[in-house]
């Protein structure tokens, strides 16, 4: 399937015609219909057969509202629940509810959704239609719910540490926050927990618990521990990892490597680690090589229900003498046999959206059973070494340093740095060079040896660098170890600074954050394919024959800009810019996406190449269209 994916992108034509043979019109064209709203009408070419419209769909089999805070109900429905399924001809849903008098609908992918801005107390009742690839509705489904604050009653074991994030200005007495500096930022927004805006479009967040979390002897069952978070970031396109690893690491595993690839031994982790994934595809359990294995004992493990972005749930890792639990809302979704070796670890979330397409999660509250362990306040300075990759022993450095400013009031600081591993490079010999001193750097749990894989190192700062007397800068400032090469990177670099008179750490400065934009339609992938529909292996068709035009129309991922989706009117398809077919998809409202097939015979088509165009129009049909590109030839 090489080159028919069809990528998503929008093209400058504002608006075009329906007649077969005008070419499309773009804003600068000088024509009497450029401000013409389209609409797109059923009509196919002669060599085109369109799909048709079957029967309505069926509804969701249960709707189900539960309170999520003083003015928000979180409703699932169909597979959104333990044990549902989808119903028949679904491609999203249309979730409707009234107060005030005022009626209101959401249009979604998911069959779960977050209903915010409510009147705390007052019952509300939410209508849920099945909607079909051509906006055909099903009956409603019905659910009953009042907005209320429920506290979290899993808050009573978290005895080593819980937080509910209600006051972002103190995170970094509790947690490091590590992700790459203007993609990851947290953001100023009121009354929905920990806000962390994912801006660059790739990005991934990790938060590290300063305080460790110890063990316990075990209970009854064979528990050991326990880690909880509520978090909204495992929606649809995202992901969630919770990660035990035996030292203050900041990040572990290749930095790309989505859960869904993750493997069951994992030589990219550090020594001791067990990680848990979860995203759409379902939970990933992974562990160092060196983890001893074990014999879960029996427990029903059900299939993990579907989450909507933007909707929070609670996940649990329950470490056990015989294996691991992991636990969606209390509900049993996945066990593995492994064991820790360790009696204390640190806890790290790690939090992605969808890739290639910025968007917001948020951390409602964490924690973890265990001893607490009280942790000296530190400082955390971010700063740059002059080189974005770790240099051999013997490289001559850049002349480039770091202000001595953090360390004049300092009694003590350490220097922490997250490098990748290369094949060739002694992880256990990384030393930082501040100026003439070069300063080891151990490795703050067993280094994995695998390349790319996180490596996390700490140094010392030497107590001639501390204090009012000195130079005002350190040069060079760079990192060193013994067989680095070009591959070896430098991910994160900050002090933590020991202040005189000791104090807090100052409060992260909160960003303003990206106002969201409308409703995004959903996006498009365009394959050609085989009578047989299978996908085109060529982009040369024969004349004689019959290809398939196989689309797919997927608002799930677009649903994470506001937490609902654009609604279509139809779809267009344009041939060597002249309109082939049109396919309506609003029979009794906005459509959803879904798919479609469309025949296309080849003798209809001239010898030679072509550009077929796929344009998704929105319901008003001023806005420009989405669009996929698939280029052929025809011999």
């Amino acid at each position: 399937m090489l080159i028919w994916f069809g990528a998503v992108a929008l093209i400058a034509g504002a608006v075009v015609t329906l007649r077969a043979t005008d070419e499309p019109h773009t804003k600068d064209t000088k024509s009497d219909d450029t401000e013409r709203p389209v609409v797109v009408d059923r009509y196919a070419a002669d060599y085109v057969i369109l799909p048709q419209p079957g029967r309505a769909p069926a509804p969701p089999a249960n709707v189900v509202a539960v309170p999520d805070g003083a003015t928000r109900l979180r409703v699932s429905w169909a597979d959104g629940l333990p044990g549902g399924v989808t119903p028949s001809g679904a491609t999203g849903y249309e979730v409707r509810w009234r107060q005030n008098g005022a009626s209101h609908v959401v249009l979604v992918a998911t069959p779960d959704v977050l209903i915010d801005h409510l009147d705390e107390g007052q019952r509300v009742r939410v209508e849920v239609r099945t909607v079909d690839a051509f906006g055909q509705r099903s009956r409603p489904a019905v659910a009953d719910g009042t907005p209320k604050v429920v506290a979290d009653r899993w808050r009573g074991a978290m005895t080593g540490m819980y937080d509910d994030f209600r006051d972002p200005p103190r995170l970094q007495e509790r947690w490091h926050l590590s992700g790459y500096r203007g993609c990851v930022d947290v953001v100023n927004e009121h009354g929905h927990g920990l806000p962390i805006e994912l801006g660059c479009g790739a990005d991934l967040a990790v938060l590290r618990a300063r305080q460790p979390m110890t063990l316990t002897a075990p209970d009854a069952s064979g528990e050991l521990g326990r880690v909880a978070v509520r978090t909204d970031t495992a929606g649809t396109g995202g992901e969630l990892t919770i990660t035990l690893a035996p030292g203050p690491v900041d990040r572990v595993g290749v930095e790309n490597e989505r859960a869904d690839r993750f493997e069951a031994r994992d030589a990219t982790l550090p020594g001791g680690t067990i990680r848990v994934g979860i995203d759409t595809s379902g939970v990933h359990v992974s562990a160092a090589p060196d983890v001893p294995t074990g014999t879960p004992g029996p427990l029903q493990v059900f299939p993990t229900p579907a989450r909507g972005p933007g909707v929070s749930h609670l996940y649990e890792v329950v470490l056990t003498t015989a294996g691991l639990r992991v636990y969606q809302d209390g509900l049993a979704v996945a066990v593995a046999g492994v064991v820790p070796t360790w009696q204390a670890a640190s806890v790290l979330f790690g939090l992605r959206g969808p890739d290639q397409r910025r968007s917001r999660v948020h951390v409602l509250s964490a924690g973890f059973t265990g001893k607490a362990t009280e942790v000296a306040p530190v400082h955390e300075v971010p700063i740059n070494a002059g080189t974005q990759r770790v240099l051999d022993l013997s490289e001559q450095s850049p002349q480039l340093g770091i202000a001595r400013t953090p360390l004049t009031n300092a009694t003590s600081a350490r220097l922490v740095a997250t490098v990748t591993m290369a094949a060739g490079m002694d992880a256990g010999g990384v030393v930082v060079q501040l100026g003439g001193i070069r300063v080891p750097a151990p490795a703050v749990a067993p280094p994995p040896t695998a390349n790319g894989a996180a490596v996390t190192v700490r140094a010392e700062v030497p107590a001639a660098l501390l204090g009012r007397s000195g130079a005002d800068s350190i040069t060079p400032f760079v990192l060193r170890a013994p067989g680095a090469n070009q591959q070896v990177r430098v991910v994160e670099t900050y002090l933590e600074v020991t202040q005189a008179g000791g104090g807090t750490p100052p409060p992260p400065t909160l960003q303003p954050g990206r106002t969201p934009g409308p409703d995004m339609l959903p996006s498009i992938d365009a394959v050609l394919a085989n009578s047989a529909g299978e996908p085109l292996t060529s982009a040369v068709v024969p004349r004689t024959g019959q290809i398939l035009l196989d689309l797919s129309l997927d608002g799930a991922s677009n649903q994470w800009e506001t937490g609902s989706i654009g609604g279509v009117q139809g779809f267009q398809v344009w041939l060597d810019g002249k309109l082939a077919a049109g396919l309506p998809t609003r029979a009794d409202g906005p459509g959803l996406g879904g798919r479609h097939t469309l025949s296309i015979a080849t003798r209809g088509l001239a010898r030679g190449a072509h550009v077929m165009e796929v344009r998704e129009y929105a319901m008003d049909g001023t806005e420009r269209p989405q669009s996929a590109v698939l280029n052929f030839t025809v011999r």
